[in-house]
C-alpha cells in the first residue's frame, strides 16, 4: 500500500513543525532581552550631570525589563548591560567603561539595575491594580537606592549621612516620577495586551 506523501500547509506550519515554534519563542526571548538593555543604554544618554553620581532616565527601563520580559529574562537584560560596559562598550552614564566603574561612585546602583528586573518580575503578576503595579516598582527603585548609597558609604563618601545626601535625597523626585511613568506604561500594556486577546 502506497504511503500518501506529507504535505504541509502554510496555515498550520507551526503545529505540524513544533521546532519552529520553539525557534520563534527564543527569537522573541533574545530580542527582548537585546531591546531592552539597548533603551538602558539610550537611558543613560538621558542625564542630569550632577556629581557624584548622575541622575539618568536608565531607572525607567530597569523597572520596566522586569514587567515586560520576566524577572529571568530581566535579569540577564541588566547584566547584559553591565557585562558589555564592563569590557569596554561605552554603556554607563557619561560614556563611561570598564572593571574601574564598579568600584566609583555608581557601582552600587548599577548593582541595583541588575537585582531590581527580577524583583519586579517576580511580584508584577501577583496582585492585579495599578497601586500594587506602584508598589512593586517603588520596592524596585528603592533597592537600587540603597544599593547605591550602602555603597558610596563603602567605597566613596566613607560616611553613611553624605551618601545619604549625595545618592539618595537628590534621586527622590525623579524616581517618583520615573515609578509612575513605568506604572502608567504597563497598565497601557496590560490593557492591550487583554484586548488582543
Amino acid at each position: 500500500m502506497a504511503q500518501r506523501p506529507h504535505t504541509i500547509r502554510a496555515g498550520s506550519l507551526t503545529e505540524d513543525l513544533p521546532i519552529s515554534s520553539t525557534v520563534k519563542n527564543a527569537f522573541r526571548a533574545a530580542f527582548g532581552v537585546v531591546g531592552l538593555a539597548g533603551l538602558t543604554l539610550i537611558g543613560s544618554h538621558v542625564r542630569i550631570p550632577i556629581e557624584p553620581v548622575p541622575i539618568t532616565l536608565q531607572t525607567l527601563f530597569v523597572l520596566l525589563a522586569g514587567a515586560f520580559i520576566g524577572s529571568f529574562r530581566g535579569f540577564l537584560s541588566q547584566a547584559l548591560d553591565v557585562m558589555g560596559g564592563i569590557f569596554g562598550v561605552p554603556l554607563f552614564a557619561g560614556a563611561a567603561a570598564g572593571l574601574a566603574v564598579l568600584s566609583g561612585p555608581t557601582g552600587g546602583y548599577l548593582a541595583g539595575f541588575v537585582v531590581a528586573p527580577f524583583v519586579v518580575g517576580s511580584l508584577i503578576d501577583r496582585r492585579r491594580g495599578f497601586a500594587w503595579t506602584l508598589f512593586v516598582f517603588s520596592a524596585a527603585s528603592s533597592l537600587i537606592l540603597a544599593l547605591g548609597v550602602i555603597h558610596l558609604a563603602l567605597f566613596y563618601t566613607r560616611d553613611i549621612w553624605t551618601a545619604i545626601q549625595v545618592g539618595f535625597l537628590p534621586f527622590l523626585a525623579g524616581d517618583a516620577a520615573k515609578v509612575f511613568a513605568a506604572a502608567s506604561i504597563y497598565k497601557s500594556y496590560t490593557r492591550l495586551r487583554s484586548s488582543r486577546r
